[in-house]
């Protein structure tokens, strides 16, 4: 089976998991479409990739995000407009076309369902975050894009219940909502053992600076426990909100945090599972942002757990069928750093077996419902049924 993945570029660090459940399709061909195609660590030398032309010709040697960044913003933002690429793609496929098209997010489900149509194959499109309800607030538009997109899409997936709710309530047919997990591979993310005594907390938040991540919050909290307890924090990822950077080391400075605070550049994904060894435990702290933009399912929290990181985070979205709470970690309220604090400190003070017990459970959770040949499984199962549904014999 050949399964063409089309994406705006391919592939931020954000979406590393996806690179492994594509590698971990049984029986199946990826082919590769995005008119921004990074020749980074997660292009897969074996599948199939349709460069275009006008990158081959003035930007041939792309190997990490950020590089050429305004080039790459025309490249994918001028599709919405001009489909330029979209065009080219239907030239390149039309006499021998894959046999369904998976677009990553509901933008490019849009924008790529006439080559569908076009194709006579079925259309599988999958949601991850903004595209619930950040883009609908700027780009209205879309509210009624969205209807063309649910009604001609073969299948719309999300990555819990609760997402396929949210896109029921946007207009999907139900019937045609399906959940696949976005889920780690856990053989990057083998479990360490760990010990940590009691009145000791070294938290990790690796994260994109944006505001849904939640950093002033962990921020809030931990101005609120460092006068009487041990507790360090690192930060790590990419700066991608300059006005909230400044936030940050302003709240840091004002606070006179800069010796509870480490602050890092963006980890490479291939030395993630290495660097979590460092710390005790992982903050994620989501809210929805000002914008309208929130999480849906960091896998982030799933890879830290998989190491035996224990969590803690907000009941926020998806968040809550991540964690286990009282189990692989904590939650509290979205916003609440009051009650954030309260779960550092009970970390903080935590005696290393309750710990140990923590950071076991939190590798179990991952491993009994988020693997990730799990969920290739279950995509692989839903491109099979829409196959043998006549409706899309070629």
């Amino acid at each position: 089976m050949r399964v063409l993945h089309l994406f705006d570029w391919y592939l931020p660090s954000t979406l590393s998991w996806v690179s492994r459940l594509l590698w971990h399709l049984p029986d199946t061909e990826p082919w590769v479409a995005a008119p921004w195609i990074l020749n980074n660590a997660f292009r897969e030398p074996q599948w199939r990739y349709f460069t275009f032309p006008p990158q081959r010709w003035w930007f041939p040697d792309l190997h990490t995000e950020g590089q050429h960044a305004r080039a790459q913003y025309l490249f994918t933002r001028s599709q919405r407009f001009l489909p330029s690429y979209r065009y080219w793609l239907a030239q390149q496929v039309q006499h021998d076309p894959p046999d369904v098209l998976h677009a990553h997010f509901g933008p490019t489900g849009c924008l790529y369902l006439p080559l569908a149509k076009q194709l006579k194959r079925p259309l599988v499109v999958t949601f991850y975050g903004f595209d619930y309800r950040k883009l609908l607030l700027h780009r209205p538009v879309f509210r009624e894009k969205y209807k063309v997109l649910f009604a001609g899409a073969a299948r719309v997936l999300a990555a819990s219940p609760k997402g396929c709710q949210a896109l029921e309530d946007l207009g999907c047919p139900p019937e045609k909502l399906s959940v696949v997990r976005p889920s780690p591979d856990l053989s990057h993310f083998p479990f360490a053992e760990r010990h940590k005594p009691a009145g000791r907390l070294r938290l990790l938040q690796a994260a994109t600076i944006t505001a849904k991540k939640g950093h002033l919050t962990t921020l809030e909290a931990l101005q609120m426990v460092v006068q009487q307890y041990p507790v360090h924090l690192t930060l790590a990822g990419e700066p991608y909100d300059t006005g909230l950077v400044r936030q940050i080391r302003q709240f840091i400075a004002q606070h006179g945090l800069e010796a509870q605070v480490d602050w890092v550049g963006p980890v490479p994904h291939a030395g993630m599972a290495a660097f979590f060894g460092r710390f005790d435990a992982f903050v994620h702290p989501s809210c929805t942002a000002p914008d309208g933009d929130h999480e849906a399912t960091p896998v982030v929290l799933l890879e830290a757990q998989a190491s035996g990181l224990p969590v803690l985070a907000t009941h926020h979205f998806d968040l809550a069928d991540e964690v286990a709470h009282g189990h692989s970690g904590w939650l509290v309220p979205e916003g609440d750093a009051a009650a954030l604090a309260e779960a550092m400190r009970m970390f903080c003070l935590m005696p290393d077996q309750e710990y140990q017990g923590f950071s076991r459970n939190a590798r179990a959770w991952v491993e009994q419902g988020f693997q990730v040949q799990q969920s290739a499984l279950a995509l692989r199962k839903i491109y099979q049924e829409l196959l043998e549904k006549p409706t899309f014999a070629g």
